[in-house]
């Protein structure tokens, strides 16, 4: 969201005047969109400021997948914010899992995320913080958001009218447009790539590996360990469930219309890490499956005890932060 070098900014009086609305309307859910480069996380950061000044205890809701601070990318993130605000150095309350660095293909989690965070928050004030597309599935996706998160107000940071279609279908809930910031820019794709790097790294800062049986835990957002396994020439897993056979490996003659992963697709593969109650508390990072041992090797920051459900994403990173790709899953 916000680097360190950004952290003085150039506060239009349009901004001020949104910020004296919502605190005196209490309108206390804020839904904050804008498309690329319009300076969305610098006004968050600016609301957030200028209500605790007033004062009011606030709440941030961190839905920029992609470019986040407040928690580590692939996750919507919330966090309760002190002055002088710096969303980097504030401790994440809860974590949702949506598997990857871009909303397109991940719409339904990204929506479920925001809205369930957004109720979970406890504070005077809630401030959710957007992704920047905004057009064609973009505006789809906004539009899916807003009547999920079911805000109080949203605040449109537009250079002319191009949110004009998401106000005018959701003209029943207070709008408050805005220009941004004159300083607003946008970072190209190694800045974008950096940025990620260094939230990557910074969860997972002291993380441990840890290997754990398949028997105590709980598989999500894969079909991998929902069938019945049986034995497959050249196979290094294979399942029958109602979907169809999945196979891990390369077998010479796989059944028709079988899945195929190669073997060794997990290695680096990102996940998220839940309780029994299914809460988000971190990430994973899935070192090996040893399909013969019945095991799997993560590292991560969470402790031990407290992993019960594992839910593979589409990422693949290195727990220094280096990114290697993405996987394109059959199913």
């Amino acid at each position: 969201m916000i680097a360190d070098s950004d952290r003085k900014l150039h506060v239009p009086l349009d901004w001020e005047a949104a910020a004296a609305e919502i605190f005196e309307r209490r309108l206390r859910k804020v839904l904050v969109i804008g498309g690329s480069a319009a300076g969305k996380s610098s006004f968050c950061r600016y609301l957030a400021e200028a209500l605790l000044a007033r004062p009011a205890d606030v709440a941030v809701v961190d839905a920029d997948i992609g470019q986040s601070s407040l928690g580590p990318p692939t996750t919507v993130t919330l966090g309760y914010v002190t002055s002088p605000v710096d969303f980097s150095t504030v401790s994440p309350a809860a974590f949702y899992f949506v598997g990857s660095t871009g909303p397109i293909g991940r719409f339904l989690p990204l929506v479920i995320g925001t809205a369930s965070l957004s109720r979970e928050a406890h504070a005077t004030f809630v401030i959710i913080d957007t992704t920047g597309l905004v057009h064609g599935s973009g505006r789809v996706l906004k539009n899916y958001k807003i009547e999920a998160v079911r805000p109080d107000a949203i605040v449109a940071i537009e250079r002319r009218n191009e949110l004009a279609p998401i106000r005018m279908a959701n003209r029943h809930v207070p709008i408050l447009k805005i220009k941004p910031s004159g300083r607003a820019h946008g970072k190209d794709d190694y800045e974008k790539i950096e940025v990620r790097r260094r939230s990557y790294a910074r969860h997972f800062a002291g993380a441990a590996s840890v290997e754990l049986p398949f028997g105590s835990l709980t598989f999500q957002r894969t079909l991998l360990f929902s069938g019945t396994p049986f034995e497959l020439d050249g196979a290094v897993r294979a399942e029958r469930s109602s979907e169809g056979i999945l196979i891990v490996g390369t077998p010479p003659a796989p059944p028709t219309d079988s899945k195929l992963l190669p073997a060794g697709f997990e290695r680096n593969l990102l996940c998220g890490i839940a309780d029994a109650a299914g809460r988000c508390l971190g990430l994973g990072i899935i070192e090996r499956i040893d399909f013969a041992a019945g095991t799997i090797a993560l590292v991560t920051p969470v402790e031990r005890d407290k992993i019960q459900i594992i839910q593979f994403g589409d990422v693949y990173v290195t727990p220094e932060g280096g990114e290697l790709g993405q996987i394109k899953w059959a199913w």
